[in-house]
């Protein structure tokens, strides 16, 4: 019955009809804040109305120090993952990857050469669907690498690049 009623839509509740009157909300609304200290539970409380200086203009809080010593520490700036040395070594093996299949391809059709990896398929398909496997995965692998700050993270696709340059030279000498 519970299925029937999840496929039909769910349940309905006069609640989620209902129409929410956000100008209503805005006009009627006091913000505060409230820091708790986990030593003695004691709170202070920070809205607009315990502060009465006469410099502040309505609805601005100065900032009072913590009760419990606490300073505010803005975070530590991240290092971006995917970044252009990211997208140029990658790209460059997706790029030597392609080249490498299109020069395969154009040897094993003038009948000159025939692919040297035993475990690749000779069509345009599944040269392409390997190749473009490979490449996914050693990006995936570079990306990992890079998320955890590891100084090796360009060795995935850096491998890839050497093995298609390979590839690429061996069909230029074989036209």
């Amino acid at each position: 019955m519970l299925g029937l009623a999840i496929a039909m839509g769910g349940l309905a509740c006069s609640a989620q009809q209902a129409l929410i009157p956000f100008a209503q909300i805005e006009r009627d609304a006091q913000l505060s804040a409230r820091l708790t200290t986990p030593d003695n539970e004691t709170a202070i409380n920070l809205s607009s109305n315990s502060f009465s200086s006469s410099s502040l203009s309505p609805g601005v809080v100065a900032a009072e120090p913590s009760a419990a010593g606490f300073v505010r520490v803005p975070p530590a700036k991240v290092p971006r993952t995917v970044d252009s040395k990211y997208y140029l070594f990658n790209g460059l093996h997706l790029g030597m990857a392609g080249l490498d299949v299109a020069m395969t391809q154009r040897c094993i059709g003038s009948h000159t050469c025939r692919e040297g990896n035993p475990l690749m398929p000779s069509s345009l398909a599944g040269q392409l669907s390997v190749n473009l496997a490979l490449v996914a995965y050693s990006s995936f692998i570079s990306y990992r690498l890079k998320k955890r700050e590891s100084h090796l993270w360009w060795t995935s696709p850096a491998v890839g690049v050497v093995a298609h340059g390979v590839g690429v030279a061996t069909g230029i000498a074989h036209q």
